[in-house]
């Protein structure tokens, strides 16, 4: 279940690319000229552990796609279900997590907000740690218990990586949670989840502004910034 960030970008040259494209657009001079001041060069350089890679070419197609689905309590259970229809309608029966930039996983831990305590208590049940930079190899049938750790820890706490992706391991596939609990999906190569075959499976493809589905007044409870 554990692998470094290293591992996974040395053998999954499209996760590799992926992750330095990101990093790339994020890496900023002006911020890392602050972090040299302060004299921690190399905590921000340790962030970007990808940026200097090289990078493939290949086609992607780009969309999010949600679930006309209100209850928070159950969402995770529905959510990940679908999730591993996804990856199964690809070919993909194992998936990689890590996130953009090499940081922790633990956030505020400061923050009480039950739901999220919760999912920070099963994130160090998993690890046995309370910090946490690397990345995790699992199956697909696995997904659930990461699923409910992720989608509260994107949804409550801004202190945690804004991208934490899931990666089908055969690389067709790319998705990441935002606080909505939407799905922010790229695919790989030859699109095979077109409009129609994302709704027959259940899914709504957002073209519009995205919202928060479990709340009357948009706000999400739980989220605290952390200053």
């Amino acid at each position: 279940m554990f692998i470094t960030r290293k591992a996974i970008v040395q053998s999954k040259p499209i996760v590799g690319s992926e992750i330095t494209k990101l990093q790339k657009a994020f890496f900023d001079e002006e911020l890392l000229q602050e972090y040299k001041q302060d004299g921690e060069e190399q905590l921000y350089r340790d962030m970007f552990d990808c940026v200097h890679d090289a990078t493939a070419e290949y086609k992607t197609s780009n969309s999010i796609i949600g679930l006309d689905h209100t209850d928070i309590n159950s969402y995770t259970t529905v959510l990940s279900n679908k999730l591993k229809e996804l990856f199964q309608a690809i070919g993909a029966d194992e998936v990689y997590i890590l996130s953009h930039l090499k940081l922790d996983l633990f956030g505020n831990r400061d923050n009480q907000f039950k739901p999220l305590a919760k999912a920070y208590e099963k994130l160090e049940a998993i690890t046995g740690q309370t910090s946490y930079k690397e990345a995790f190899h699992i199956n697909i049938n696995q997904l659930q218990q990461f699923i409910d750790i992720i989608f509260w820890l994107i949804r409550c706490d801004p202190a945690v990586p804004e991208y934490i992706f899931f990666f089908a391991g055969n690389e067709k596939l790319e998705l990441f949670l935002c606080k909505y609990g939407n799905i922010h999906l790229t695919e790989i190569g030859n699109v095979q989840l077109t409009k129609e075959v994302l709704a027959a499976m259940g899914w709504q493809v957002i073209d519009g502004p995205e919202y928060d589905r479990f709340s009357n007044d948009g706000a999400i409870e739980g989220r605290q910034i952390n200053l």
